[in-house]
């Protein structure tokens, strides 16, 4: 291995990792020749670190492979650039081969870096399969390819393993995908089979595994793959904190242990053509086991161009921020926060505006500046306490929330696809600086597109002030969505709009703002194109919407538009297809005159009663 000195003299703007001794496709731990790279390329200044083509592997720290409670470990960063500026990583096609319990990189503390041109993948990863190849009443019977997922019985429990760790199948989940299209199967959601993987087992045969119990459905056989996750949000990916200018180009992620991409308080993320895709020469349903991007407080803009994520098991892209809990106001200028659970203070930083919201009409109200914080423990809890620069707004109290303003991306996709091939949803954002979502085309399980703000559950901030939806393609969206009105079900609409806070009357203010769908092309097999409540100036006009027999119609909206408490809705100079029959409008604590049929609207305006939605 070269040292530092050796190169100290060259005056370089670029070097190769096999100068240090690293050669592809032999199987050595390549991540201390990377470490010491790093070193000297931040030492010397050097701009781009490069590998020659090839396969690269990176195990975790010593003798973590060996223990077995993978589960308490913390998991190994594989690259890690911290304090780096302009600086390019070129992996040069190569592919990263990950082992045990790591996160993939961590970008920490940087600025203007490139990571361009590899793919990463396990050789086992976190995540099984199997072919469902009989269910009856009273067991479920699946194949299982044991070399590719290794798996022993003992005592009516299935253990799969891997390397250094040994796991049951967690229930939540199990993904069932239509075994040809490699689609999540048509209605399934979140553990279709019920909790038939916790029942006892036997190895009836080599690779097949009988589960006693009853499944919840009784998939035809030979038909239907499920996924088998081992772990959830175990690890992540790719992770971006407290950096700016991020560009991830040409990257194929095959598997991470947790959302793939992760960015948090990073300004300026640039996503084009990196995915997380399906390893579909290894025969595989999934790839990473959470969201395939997930962007919480970021800032500057967001945008992501040409990728293509299939096989996650959460959403293609989350852009939020937090709704942080105020549990009590101390005095005039002292809150306390929470500091456990979703919605906790953890993330609030001294010097950073915060907007006050009541919970009671969940509008952003004053905004203050943090100028100490303070963790705390007493008989109440560890909680956190935040003094501010200025007075609290006098109604403000316990319940109500706090959400960072000085940490807020804006967000541009473009030319994506957002396919059937993983759990849940499409897009989701909810920040107050600018959206445009164009030229992309949705053929999502779920909702392609959810609005929400939370106060409830994930506490996901916050609300928008500008969405431009246009110039895309919806295509039997909605396969999973909601059929009964459940949490776990998948969306109620193609576009989805349903914010925590529901208005209680035709007065109440809204929560979104500036919602612009206009110019797509939908080709519909059910009712609902839109679900929206809590928005003033929802706009969908001149789209195209086309009706399809591809799939049965089974939601529990039966109208094109279920609306509550909007104001300023325009709809108009669209173009219907006659096939298209389920026209109506219906509203729910609004006025007829709150929408707006412009000419050629097709849709008949109706107030909501129960039977509209049974």
């Amino acid at each position: 291995m070269l040292i530092g000195t050796s190169l100290s003299c060259q005056k370089r703007t670029f070097i190769s990792i096999s100068e240090f001794g690293l050669l592809p496709n032999t199987g050595e731990d390549a991540r201390p020749y990377i470490i010491k790279a790093l070193e000297v390329c931040k030492e010397q200044r050097i701009r781009t670190l490069t590998f020659p083509k090839g396969r690269y592997d990176l195990y975790p720290d010593k003798g973590q492979l060996k223990e077995k409670n993978i589960l308490k470990q913390k998991a190994t960063i594989g690259i890690n650039f911290e304090g780096l500026t302009g600086f390019t990583l070129d992996g040069n096609d190569s592919e990263f081969i990950y082992h045990g319990k790591m996160e993939i990189m961590s970008v920490h503390n940087c600025q203007d870096i490139i990571l361009k041109n590899f793919s990463v993948d396990w050789d086992h990863p976190m995540i099984s399969q199997a072919e469902i190849i009989n269910a009856q009443d009273n067991y479920l019977d699946i194949e299982v390819d044991k070399d590719n997922y290794p798996y022993k019985v003992t005592n009516g429990k299935v253990l799969f393993i891997g390397e250094g760790w040994e796991l049951p199948i967690i229930t939540m989940y199990s993904t069932l995908y239509d075994k040809d299209s490699k689609e999540i199967a048509y209605n399934t959601w979140d553990s279709t089979l019920g909790d038939i993987f916790e029942q006892p087992a036997e190895e009836i045969s080599k690779g097949v595994i009988r589960f006693y119990g009853k499944p919840a459905i009784k998939p035809d056989p030979n038909k239907m793959v499920v996924t088998l996750f081992h772990v959830r949000y175990f690890a992540n990916g790719i992770v971006m904190t407290h950096s700016k200018d991020i560009l991830l180009k040409d990257i194929k992620l095959y598997h991470s242990l947790g959302n793939a991409f992760l960015g948090y308080r990073t300004e300026n993320i640039t996503m084009d053509n990196a995915s997380v895709i399906v390893n579909d020469e290894k025969g595989r349903y999934f790839s990473s086991v959470a969201d395939a991007s997930h962007f919480a407080e970021c800032a500057g803009t967001i945008l992501v161009q040409n990728c293509a994520h299939t096989g996650q098991a959460d959403d293609f892209i989350n852009v939020h921020g937090t709704n942080v809990k105020i549990t009590d106001v101390v005095d005039d200028y002292t809150l306390r926060v929470a500091s456990n659970g979703k919605g906790n203070g953890m993330s609030v930083t001294v010097g950073d505006e915060y907007w006050f919201i009541q919970l009671d009409d969940a509008q952003r109200g004053e905004v203050n500046k943090v100028i100490k914080k303070d963790s705390l423990t007493d008989e109440k809890g560890g909680d956190y306490l935040l003094t501010f620069a200025k007075p609290i707004p006098k109604n403000i109290q316990g319940g109500d929330f706090i959400e960072c303003k000085t940490w807020s991306a804006s967000l541009e996709i473009r030319n994506c696809k957002v396919l059937k091939r993983n759990r849940a949803r499409g897009i989701l954002v909810t920040t107050p600086k600018d959206v445009i979502i164009e030229d992309n085309y949705f053929a999502s399980a779920g909702a392609a597109i959810l609005l929400e703000g939370d106060f409830d559950y994930w506490y996901e901030a916050g609300a928008n002030n500008n969405v431009l939806i246009r110039n895309n393609i919806f295509d039997n969206c909605l396969t999973s969505g909601n059929k009964s009105g459940s949490r776990s079900e998948w969306g109620e609409a193609i576009i989805t709009i349903t914010p925590s806070y529901v208005p209680r009357t035709i007065d109440d203010k809204t929560y979104h703002k500036n919602i612009n769908i206009s110019n797509n092309i939908f080709k519909v097999f059910d009712a609902p194109l839109v679900r929206a409540i809590s928005v003033d100036g929802l706009y969908f006009i001149d789209n195209k919407i086309i009706k399809t027999d591809d799939y049965k119609p089974y939601t529990w909206q039966k109208s094109a538009f279920l609306l509550n408490g909007c104001r300023q809705v325009v709809i108009g100079e669209n173009r219907i297809d006659e096939a298209y029959t389920t026209r109506n409008i219906l509203i729910e604590n609004m006025k007829e005159s709150d929408v707006k049929t412009k000419k050629r609207s097709g849709f008949v305006i109706k107030e909501l009663n129960c039977a509209d939605i049974q």
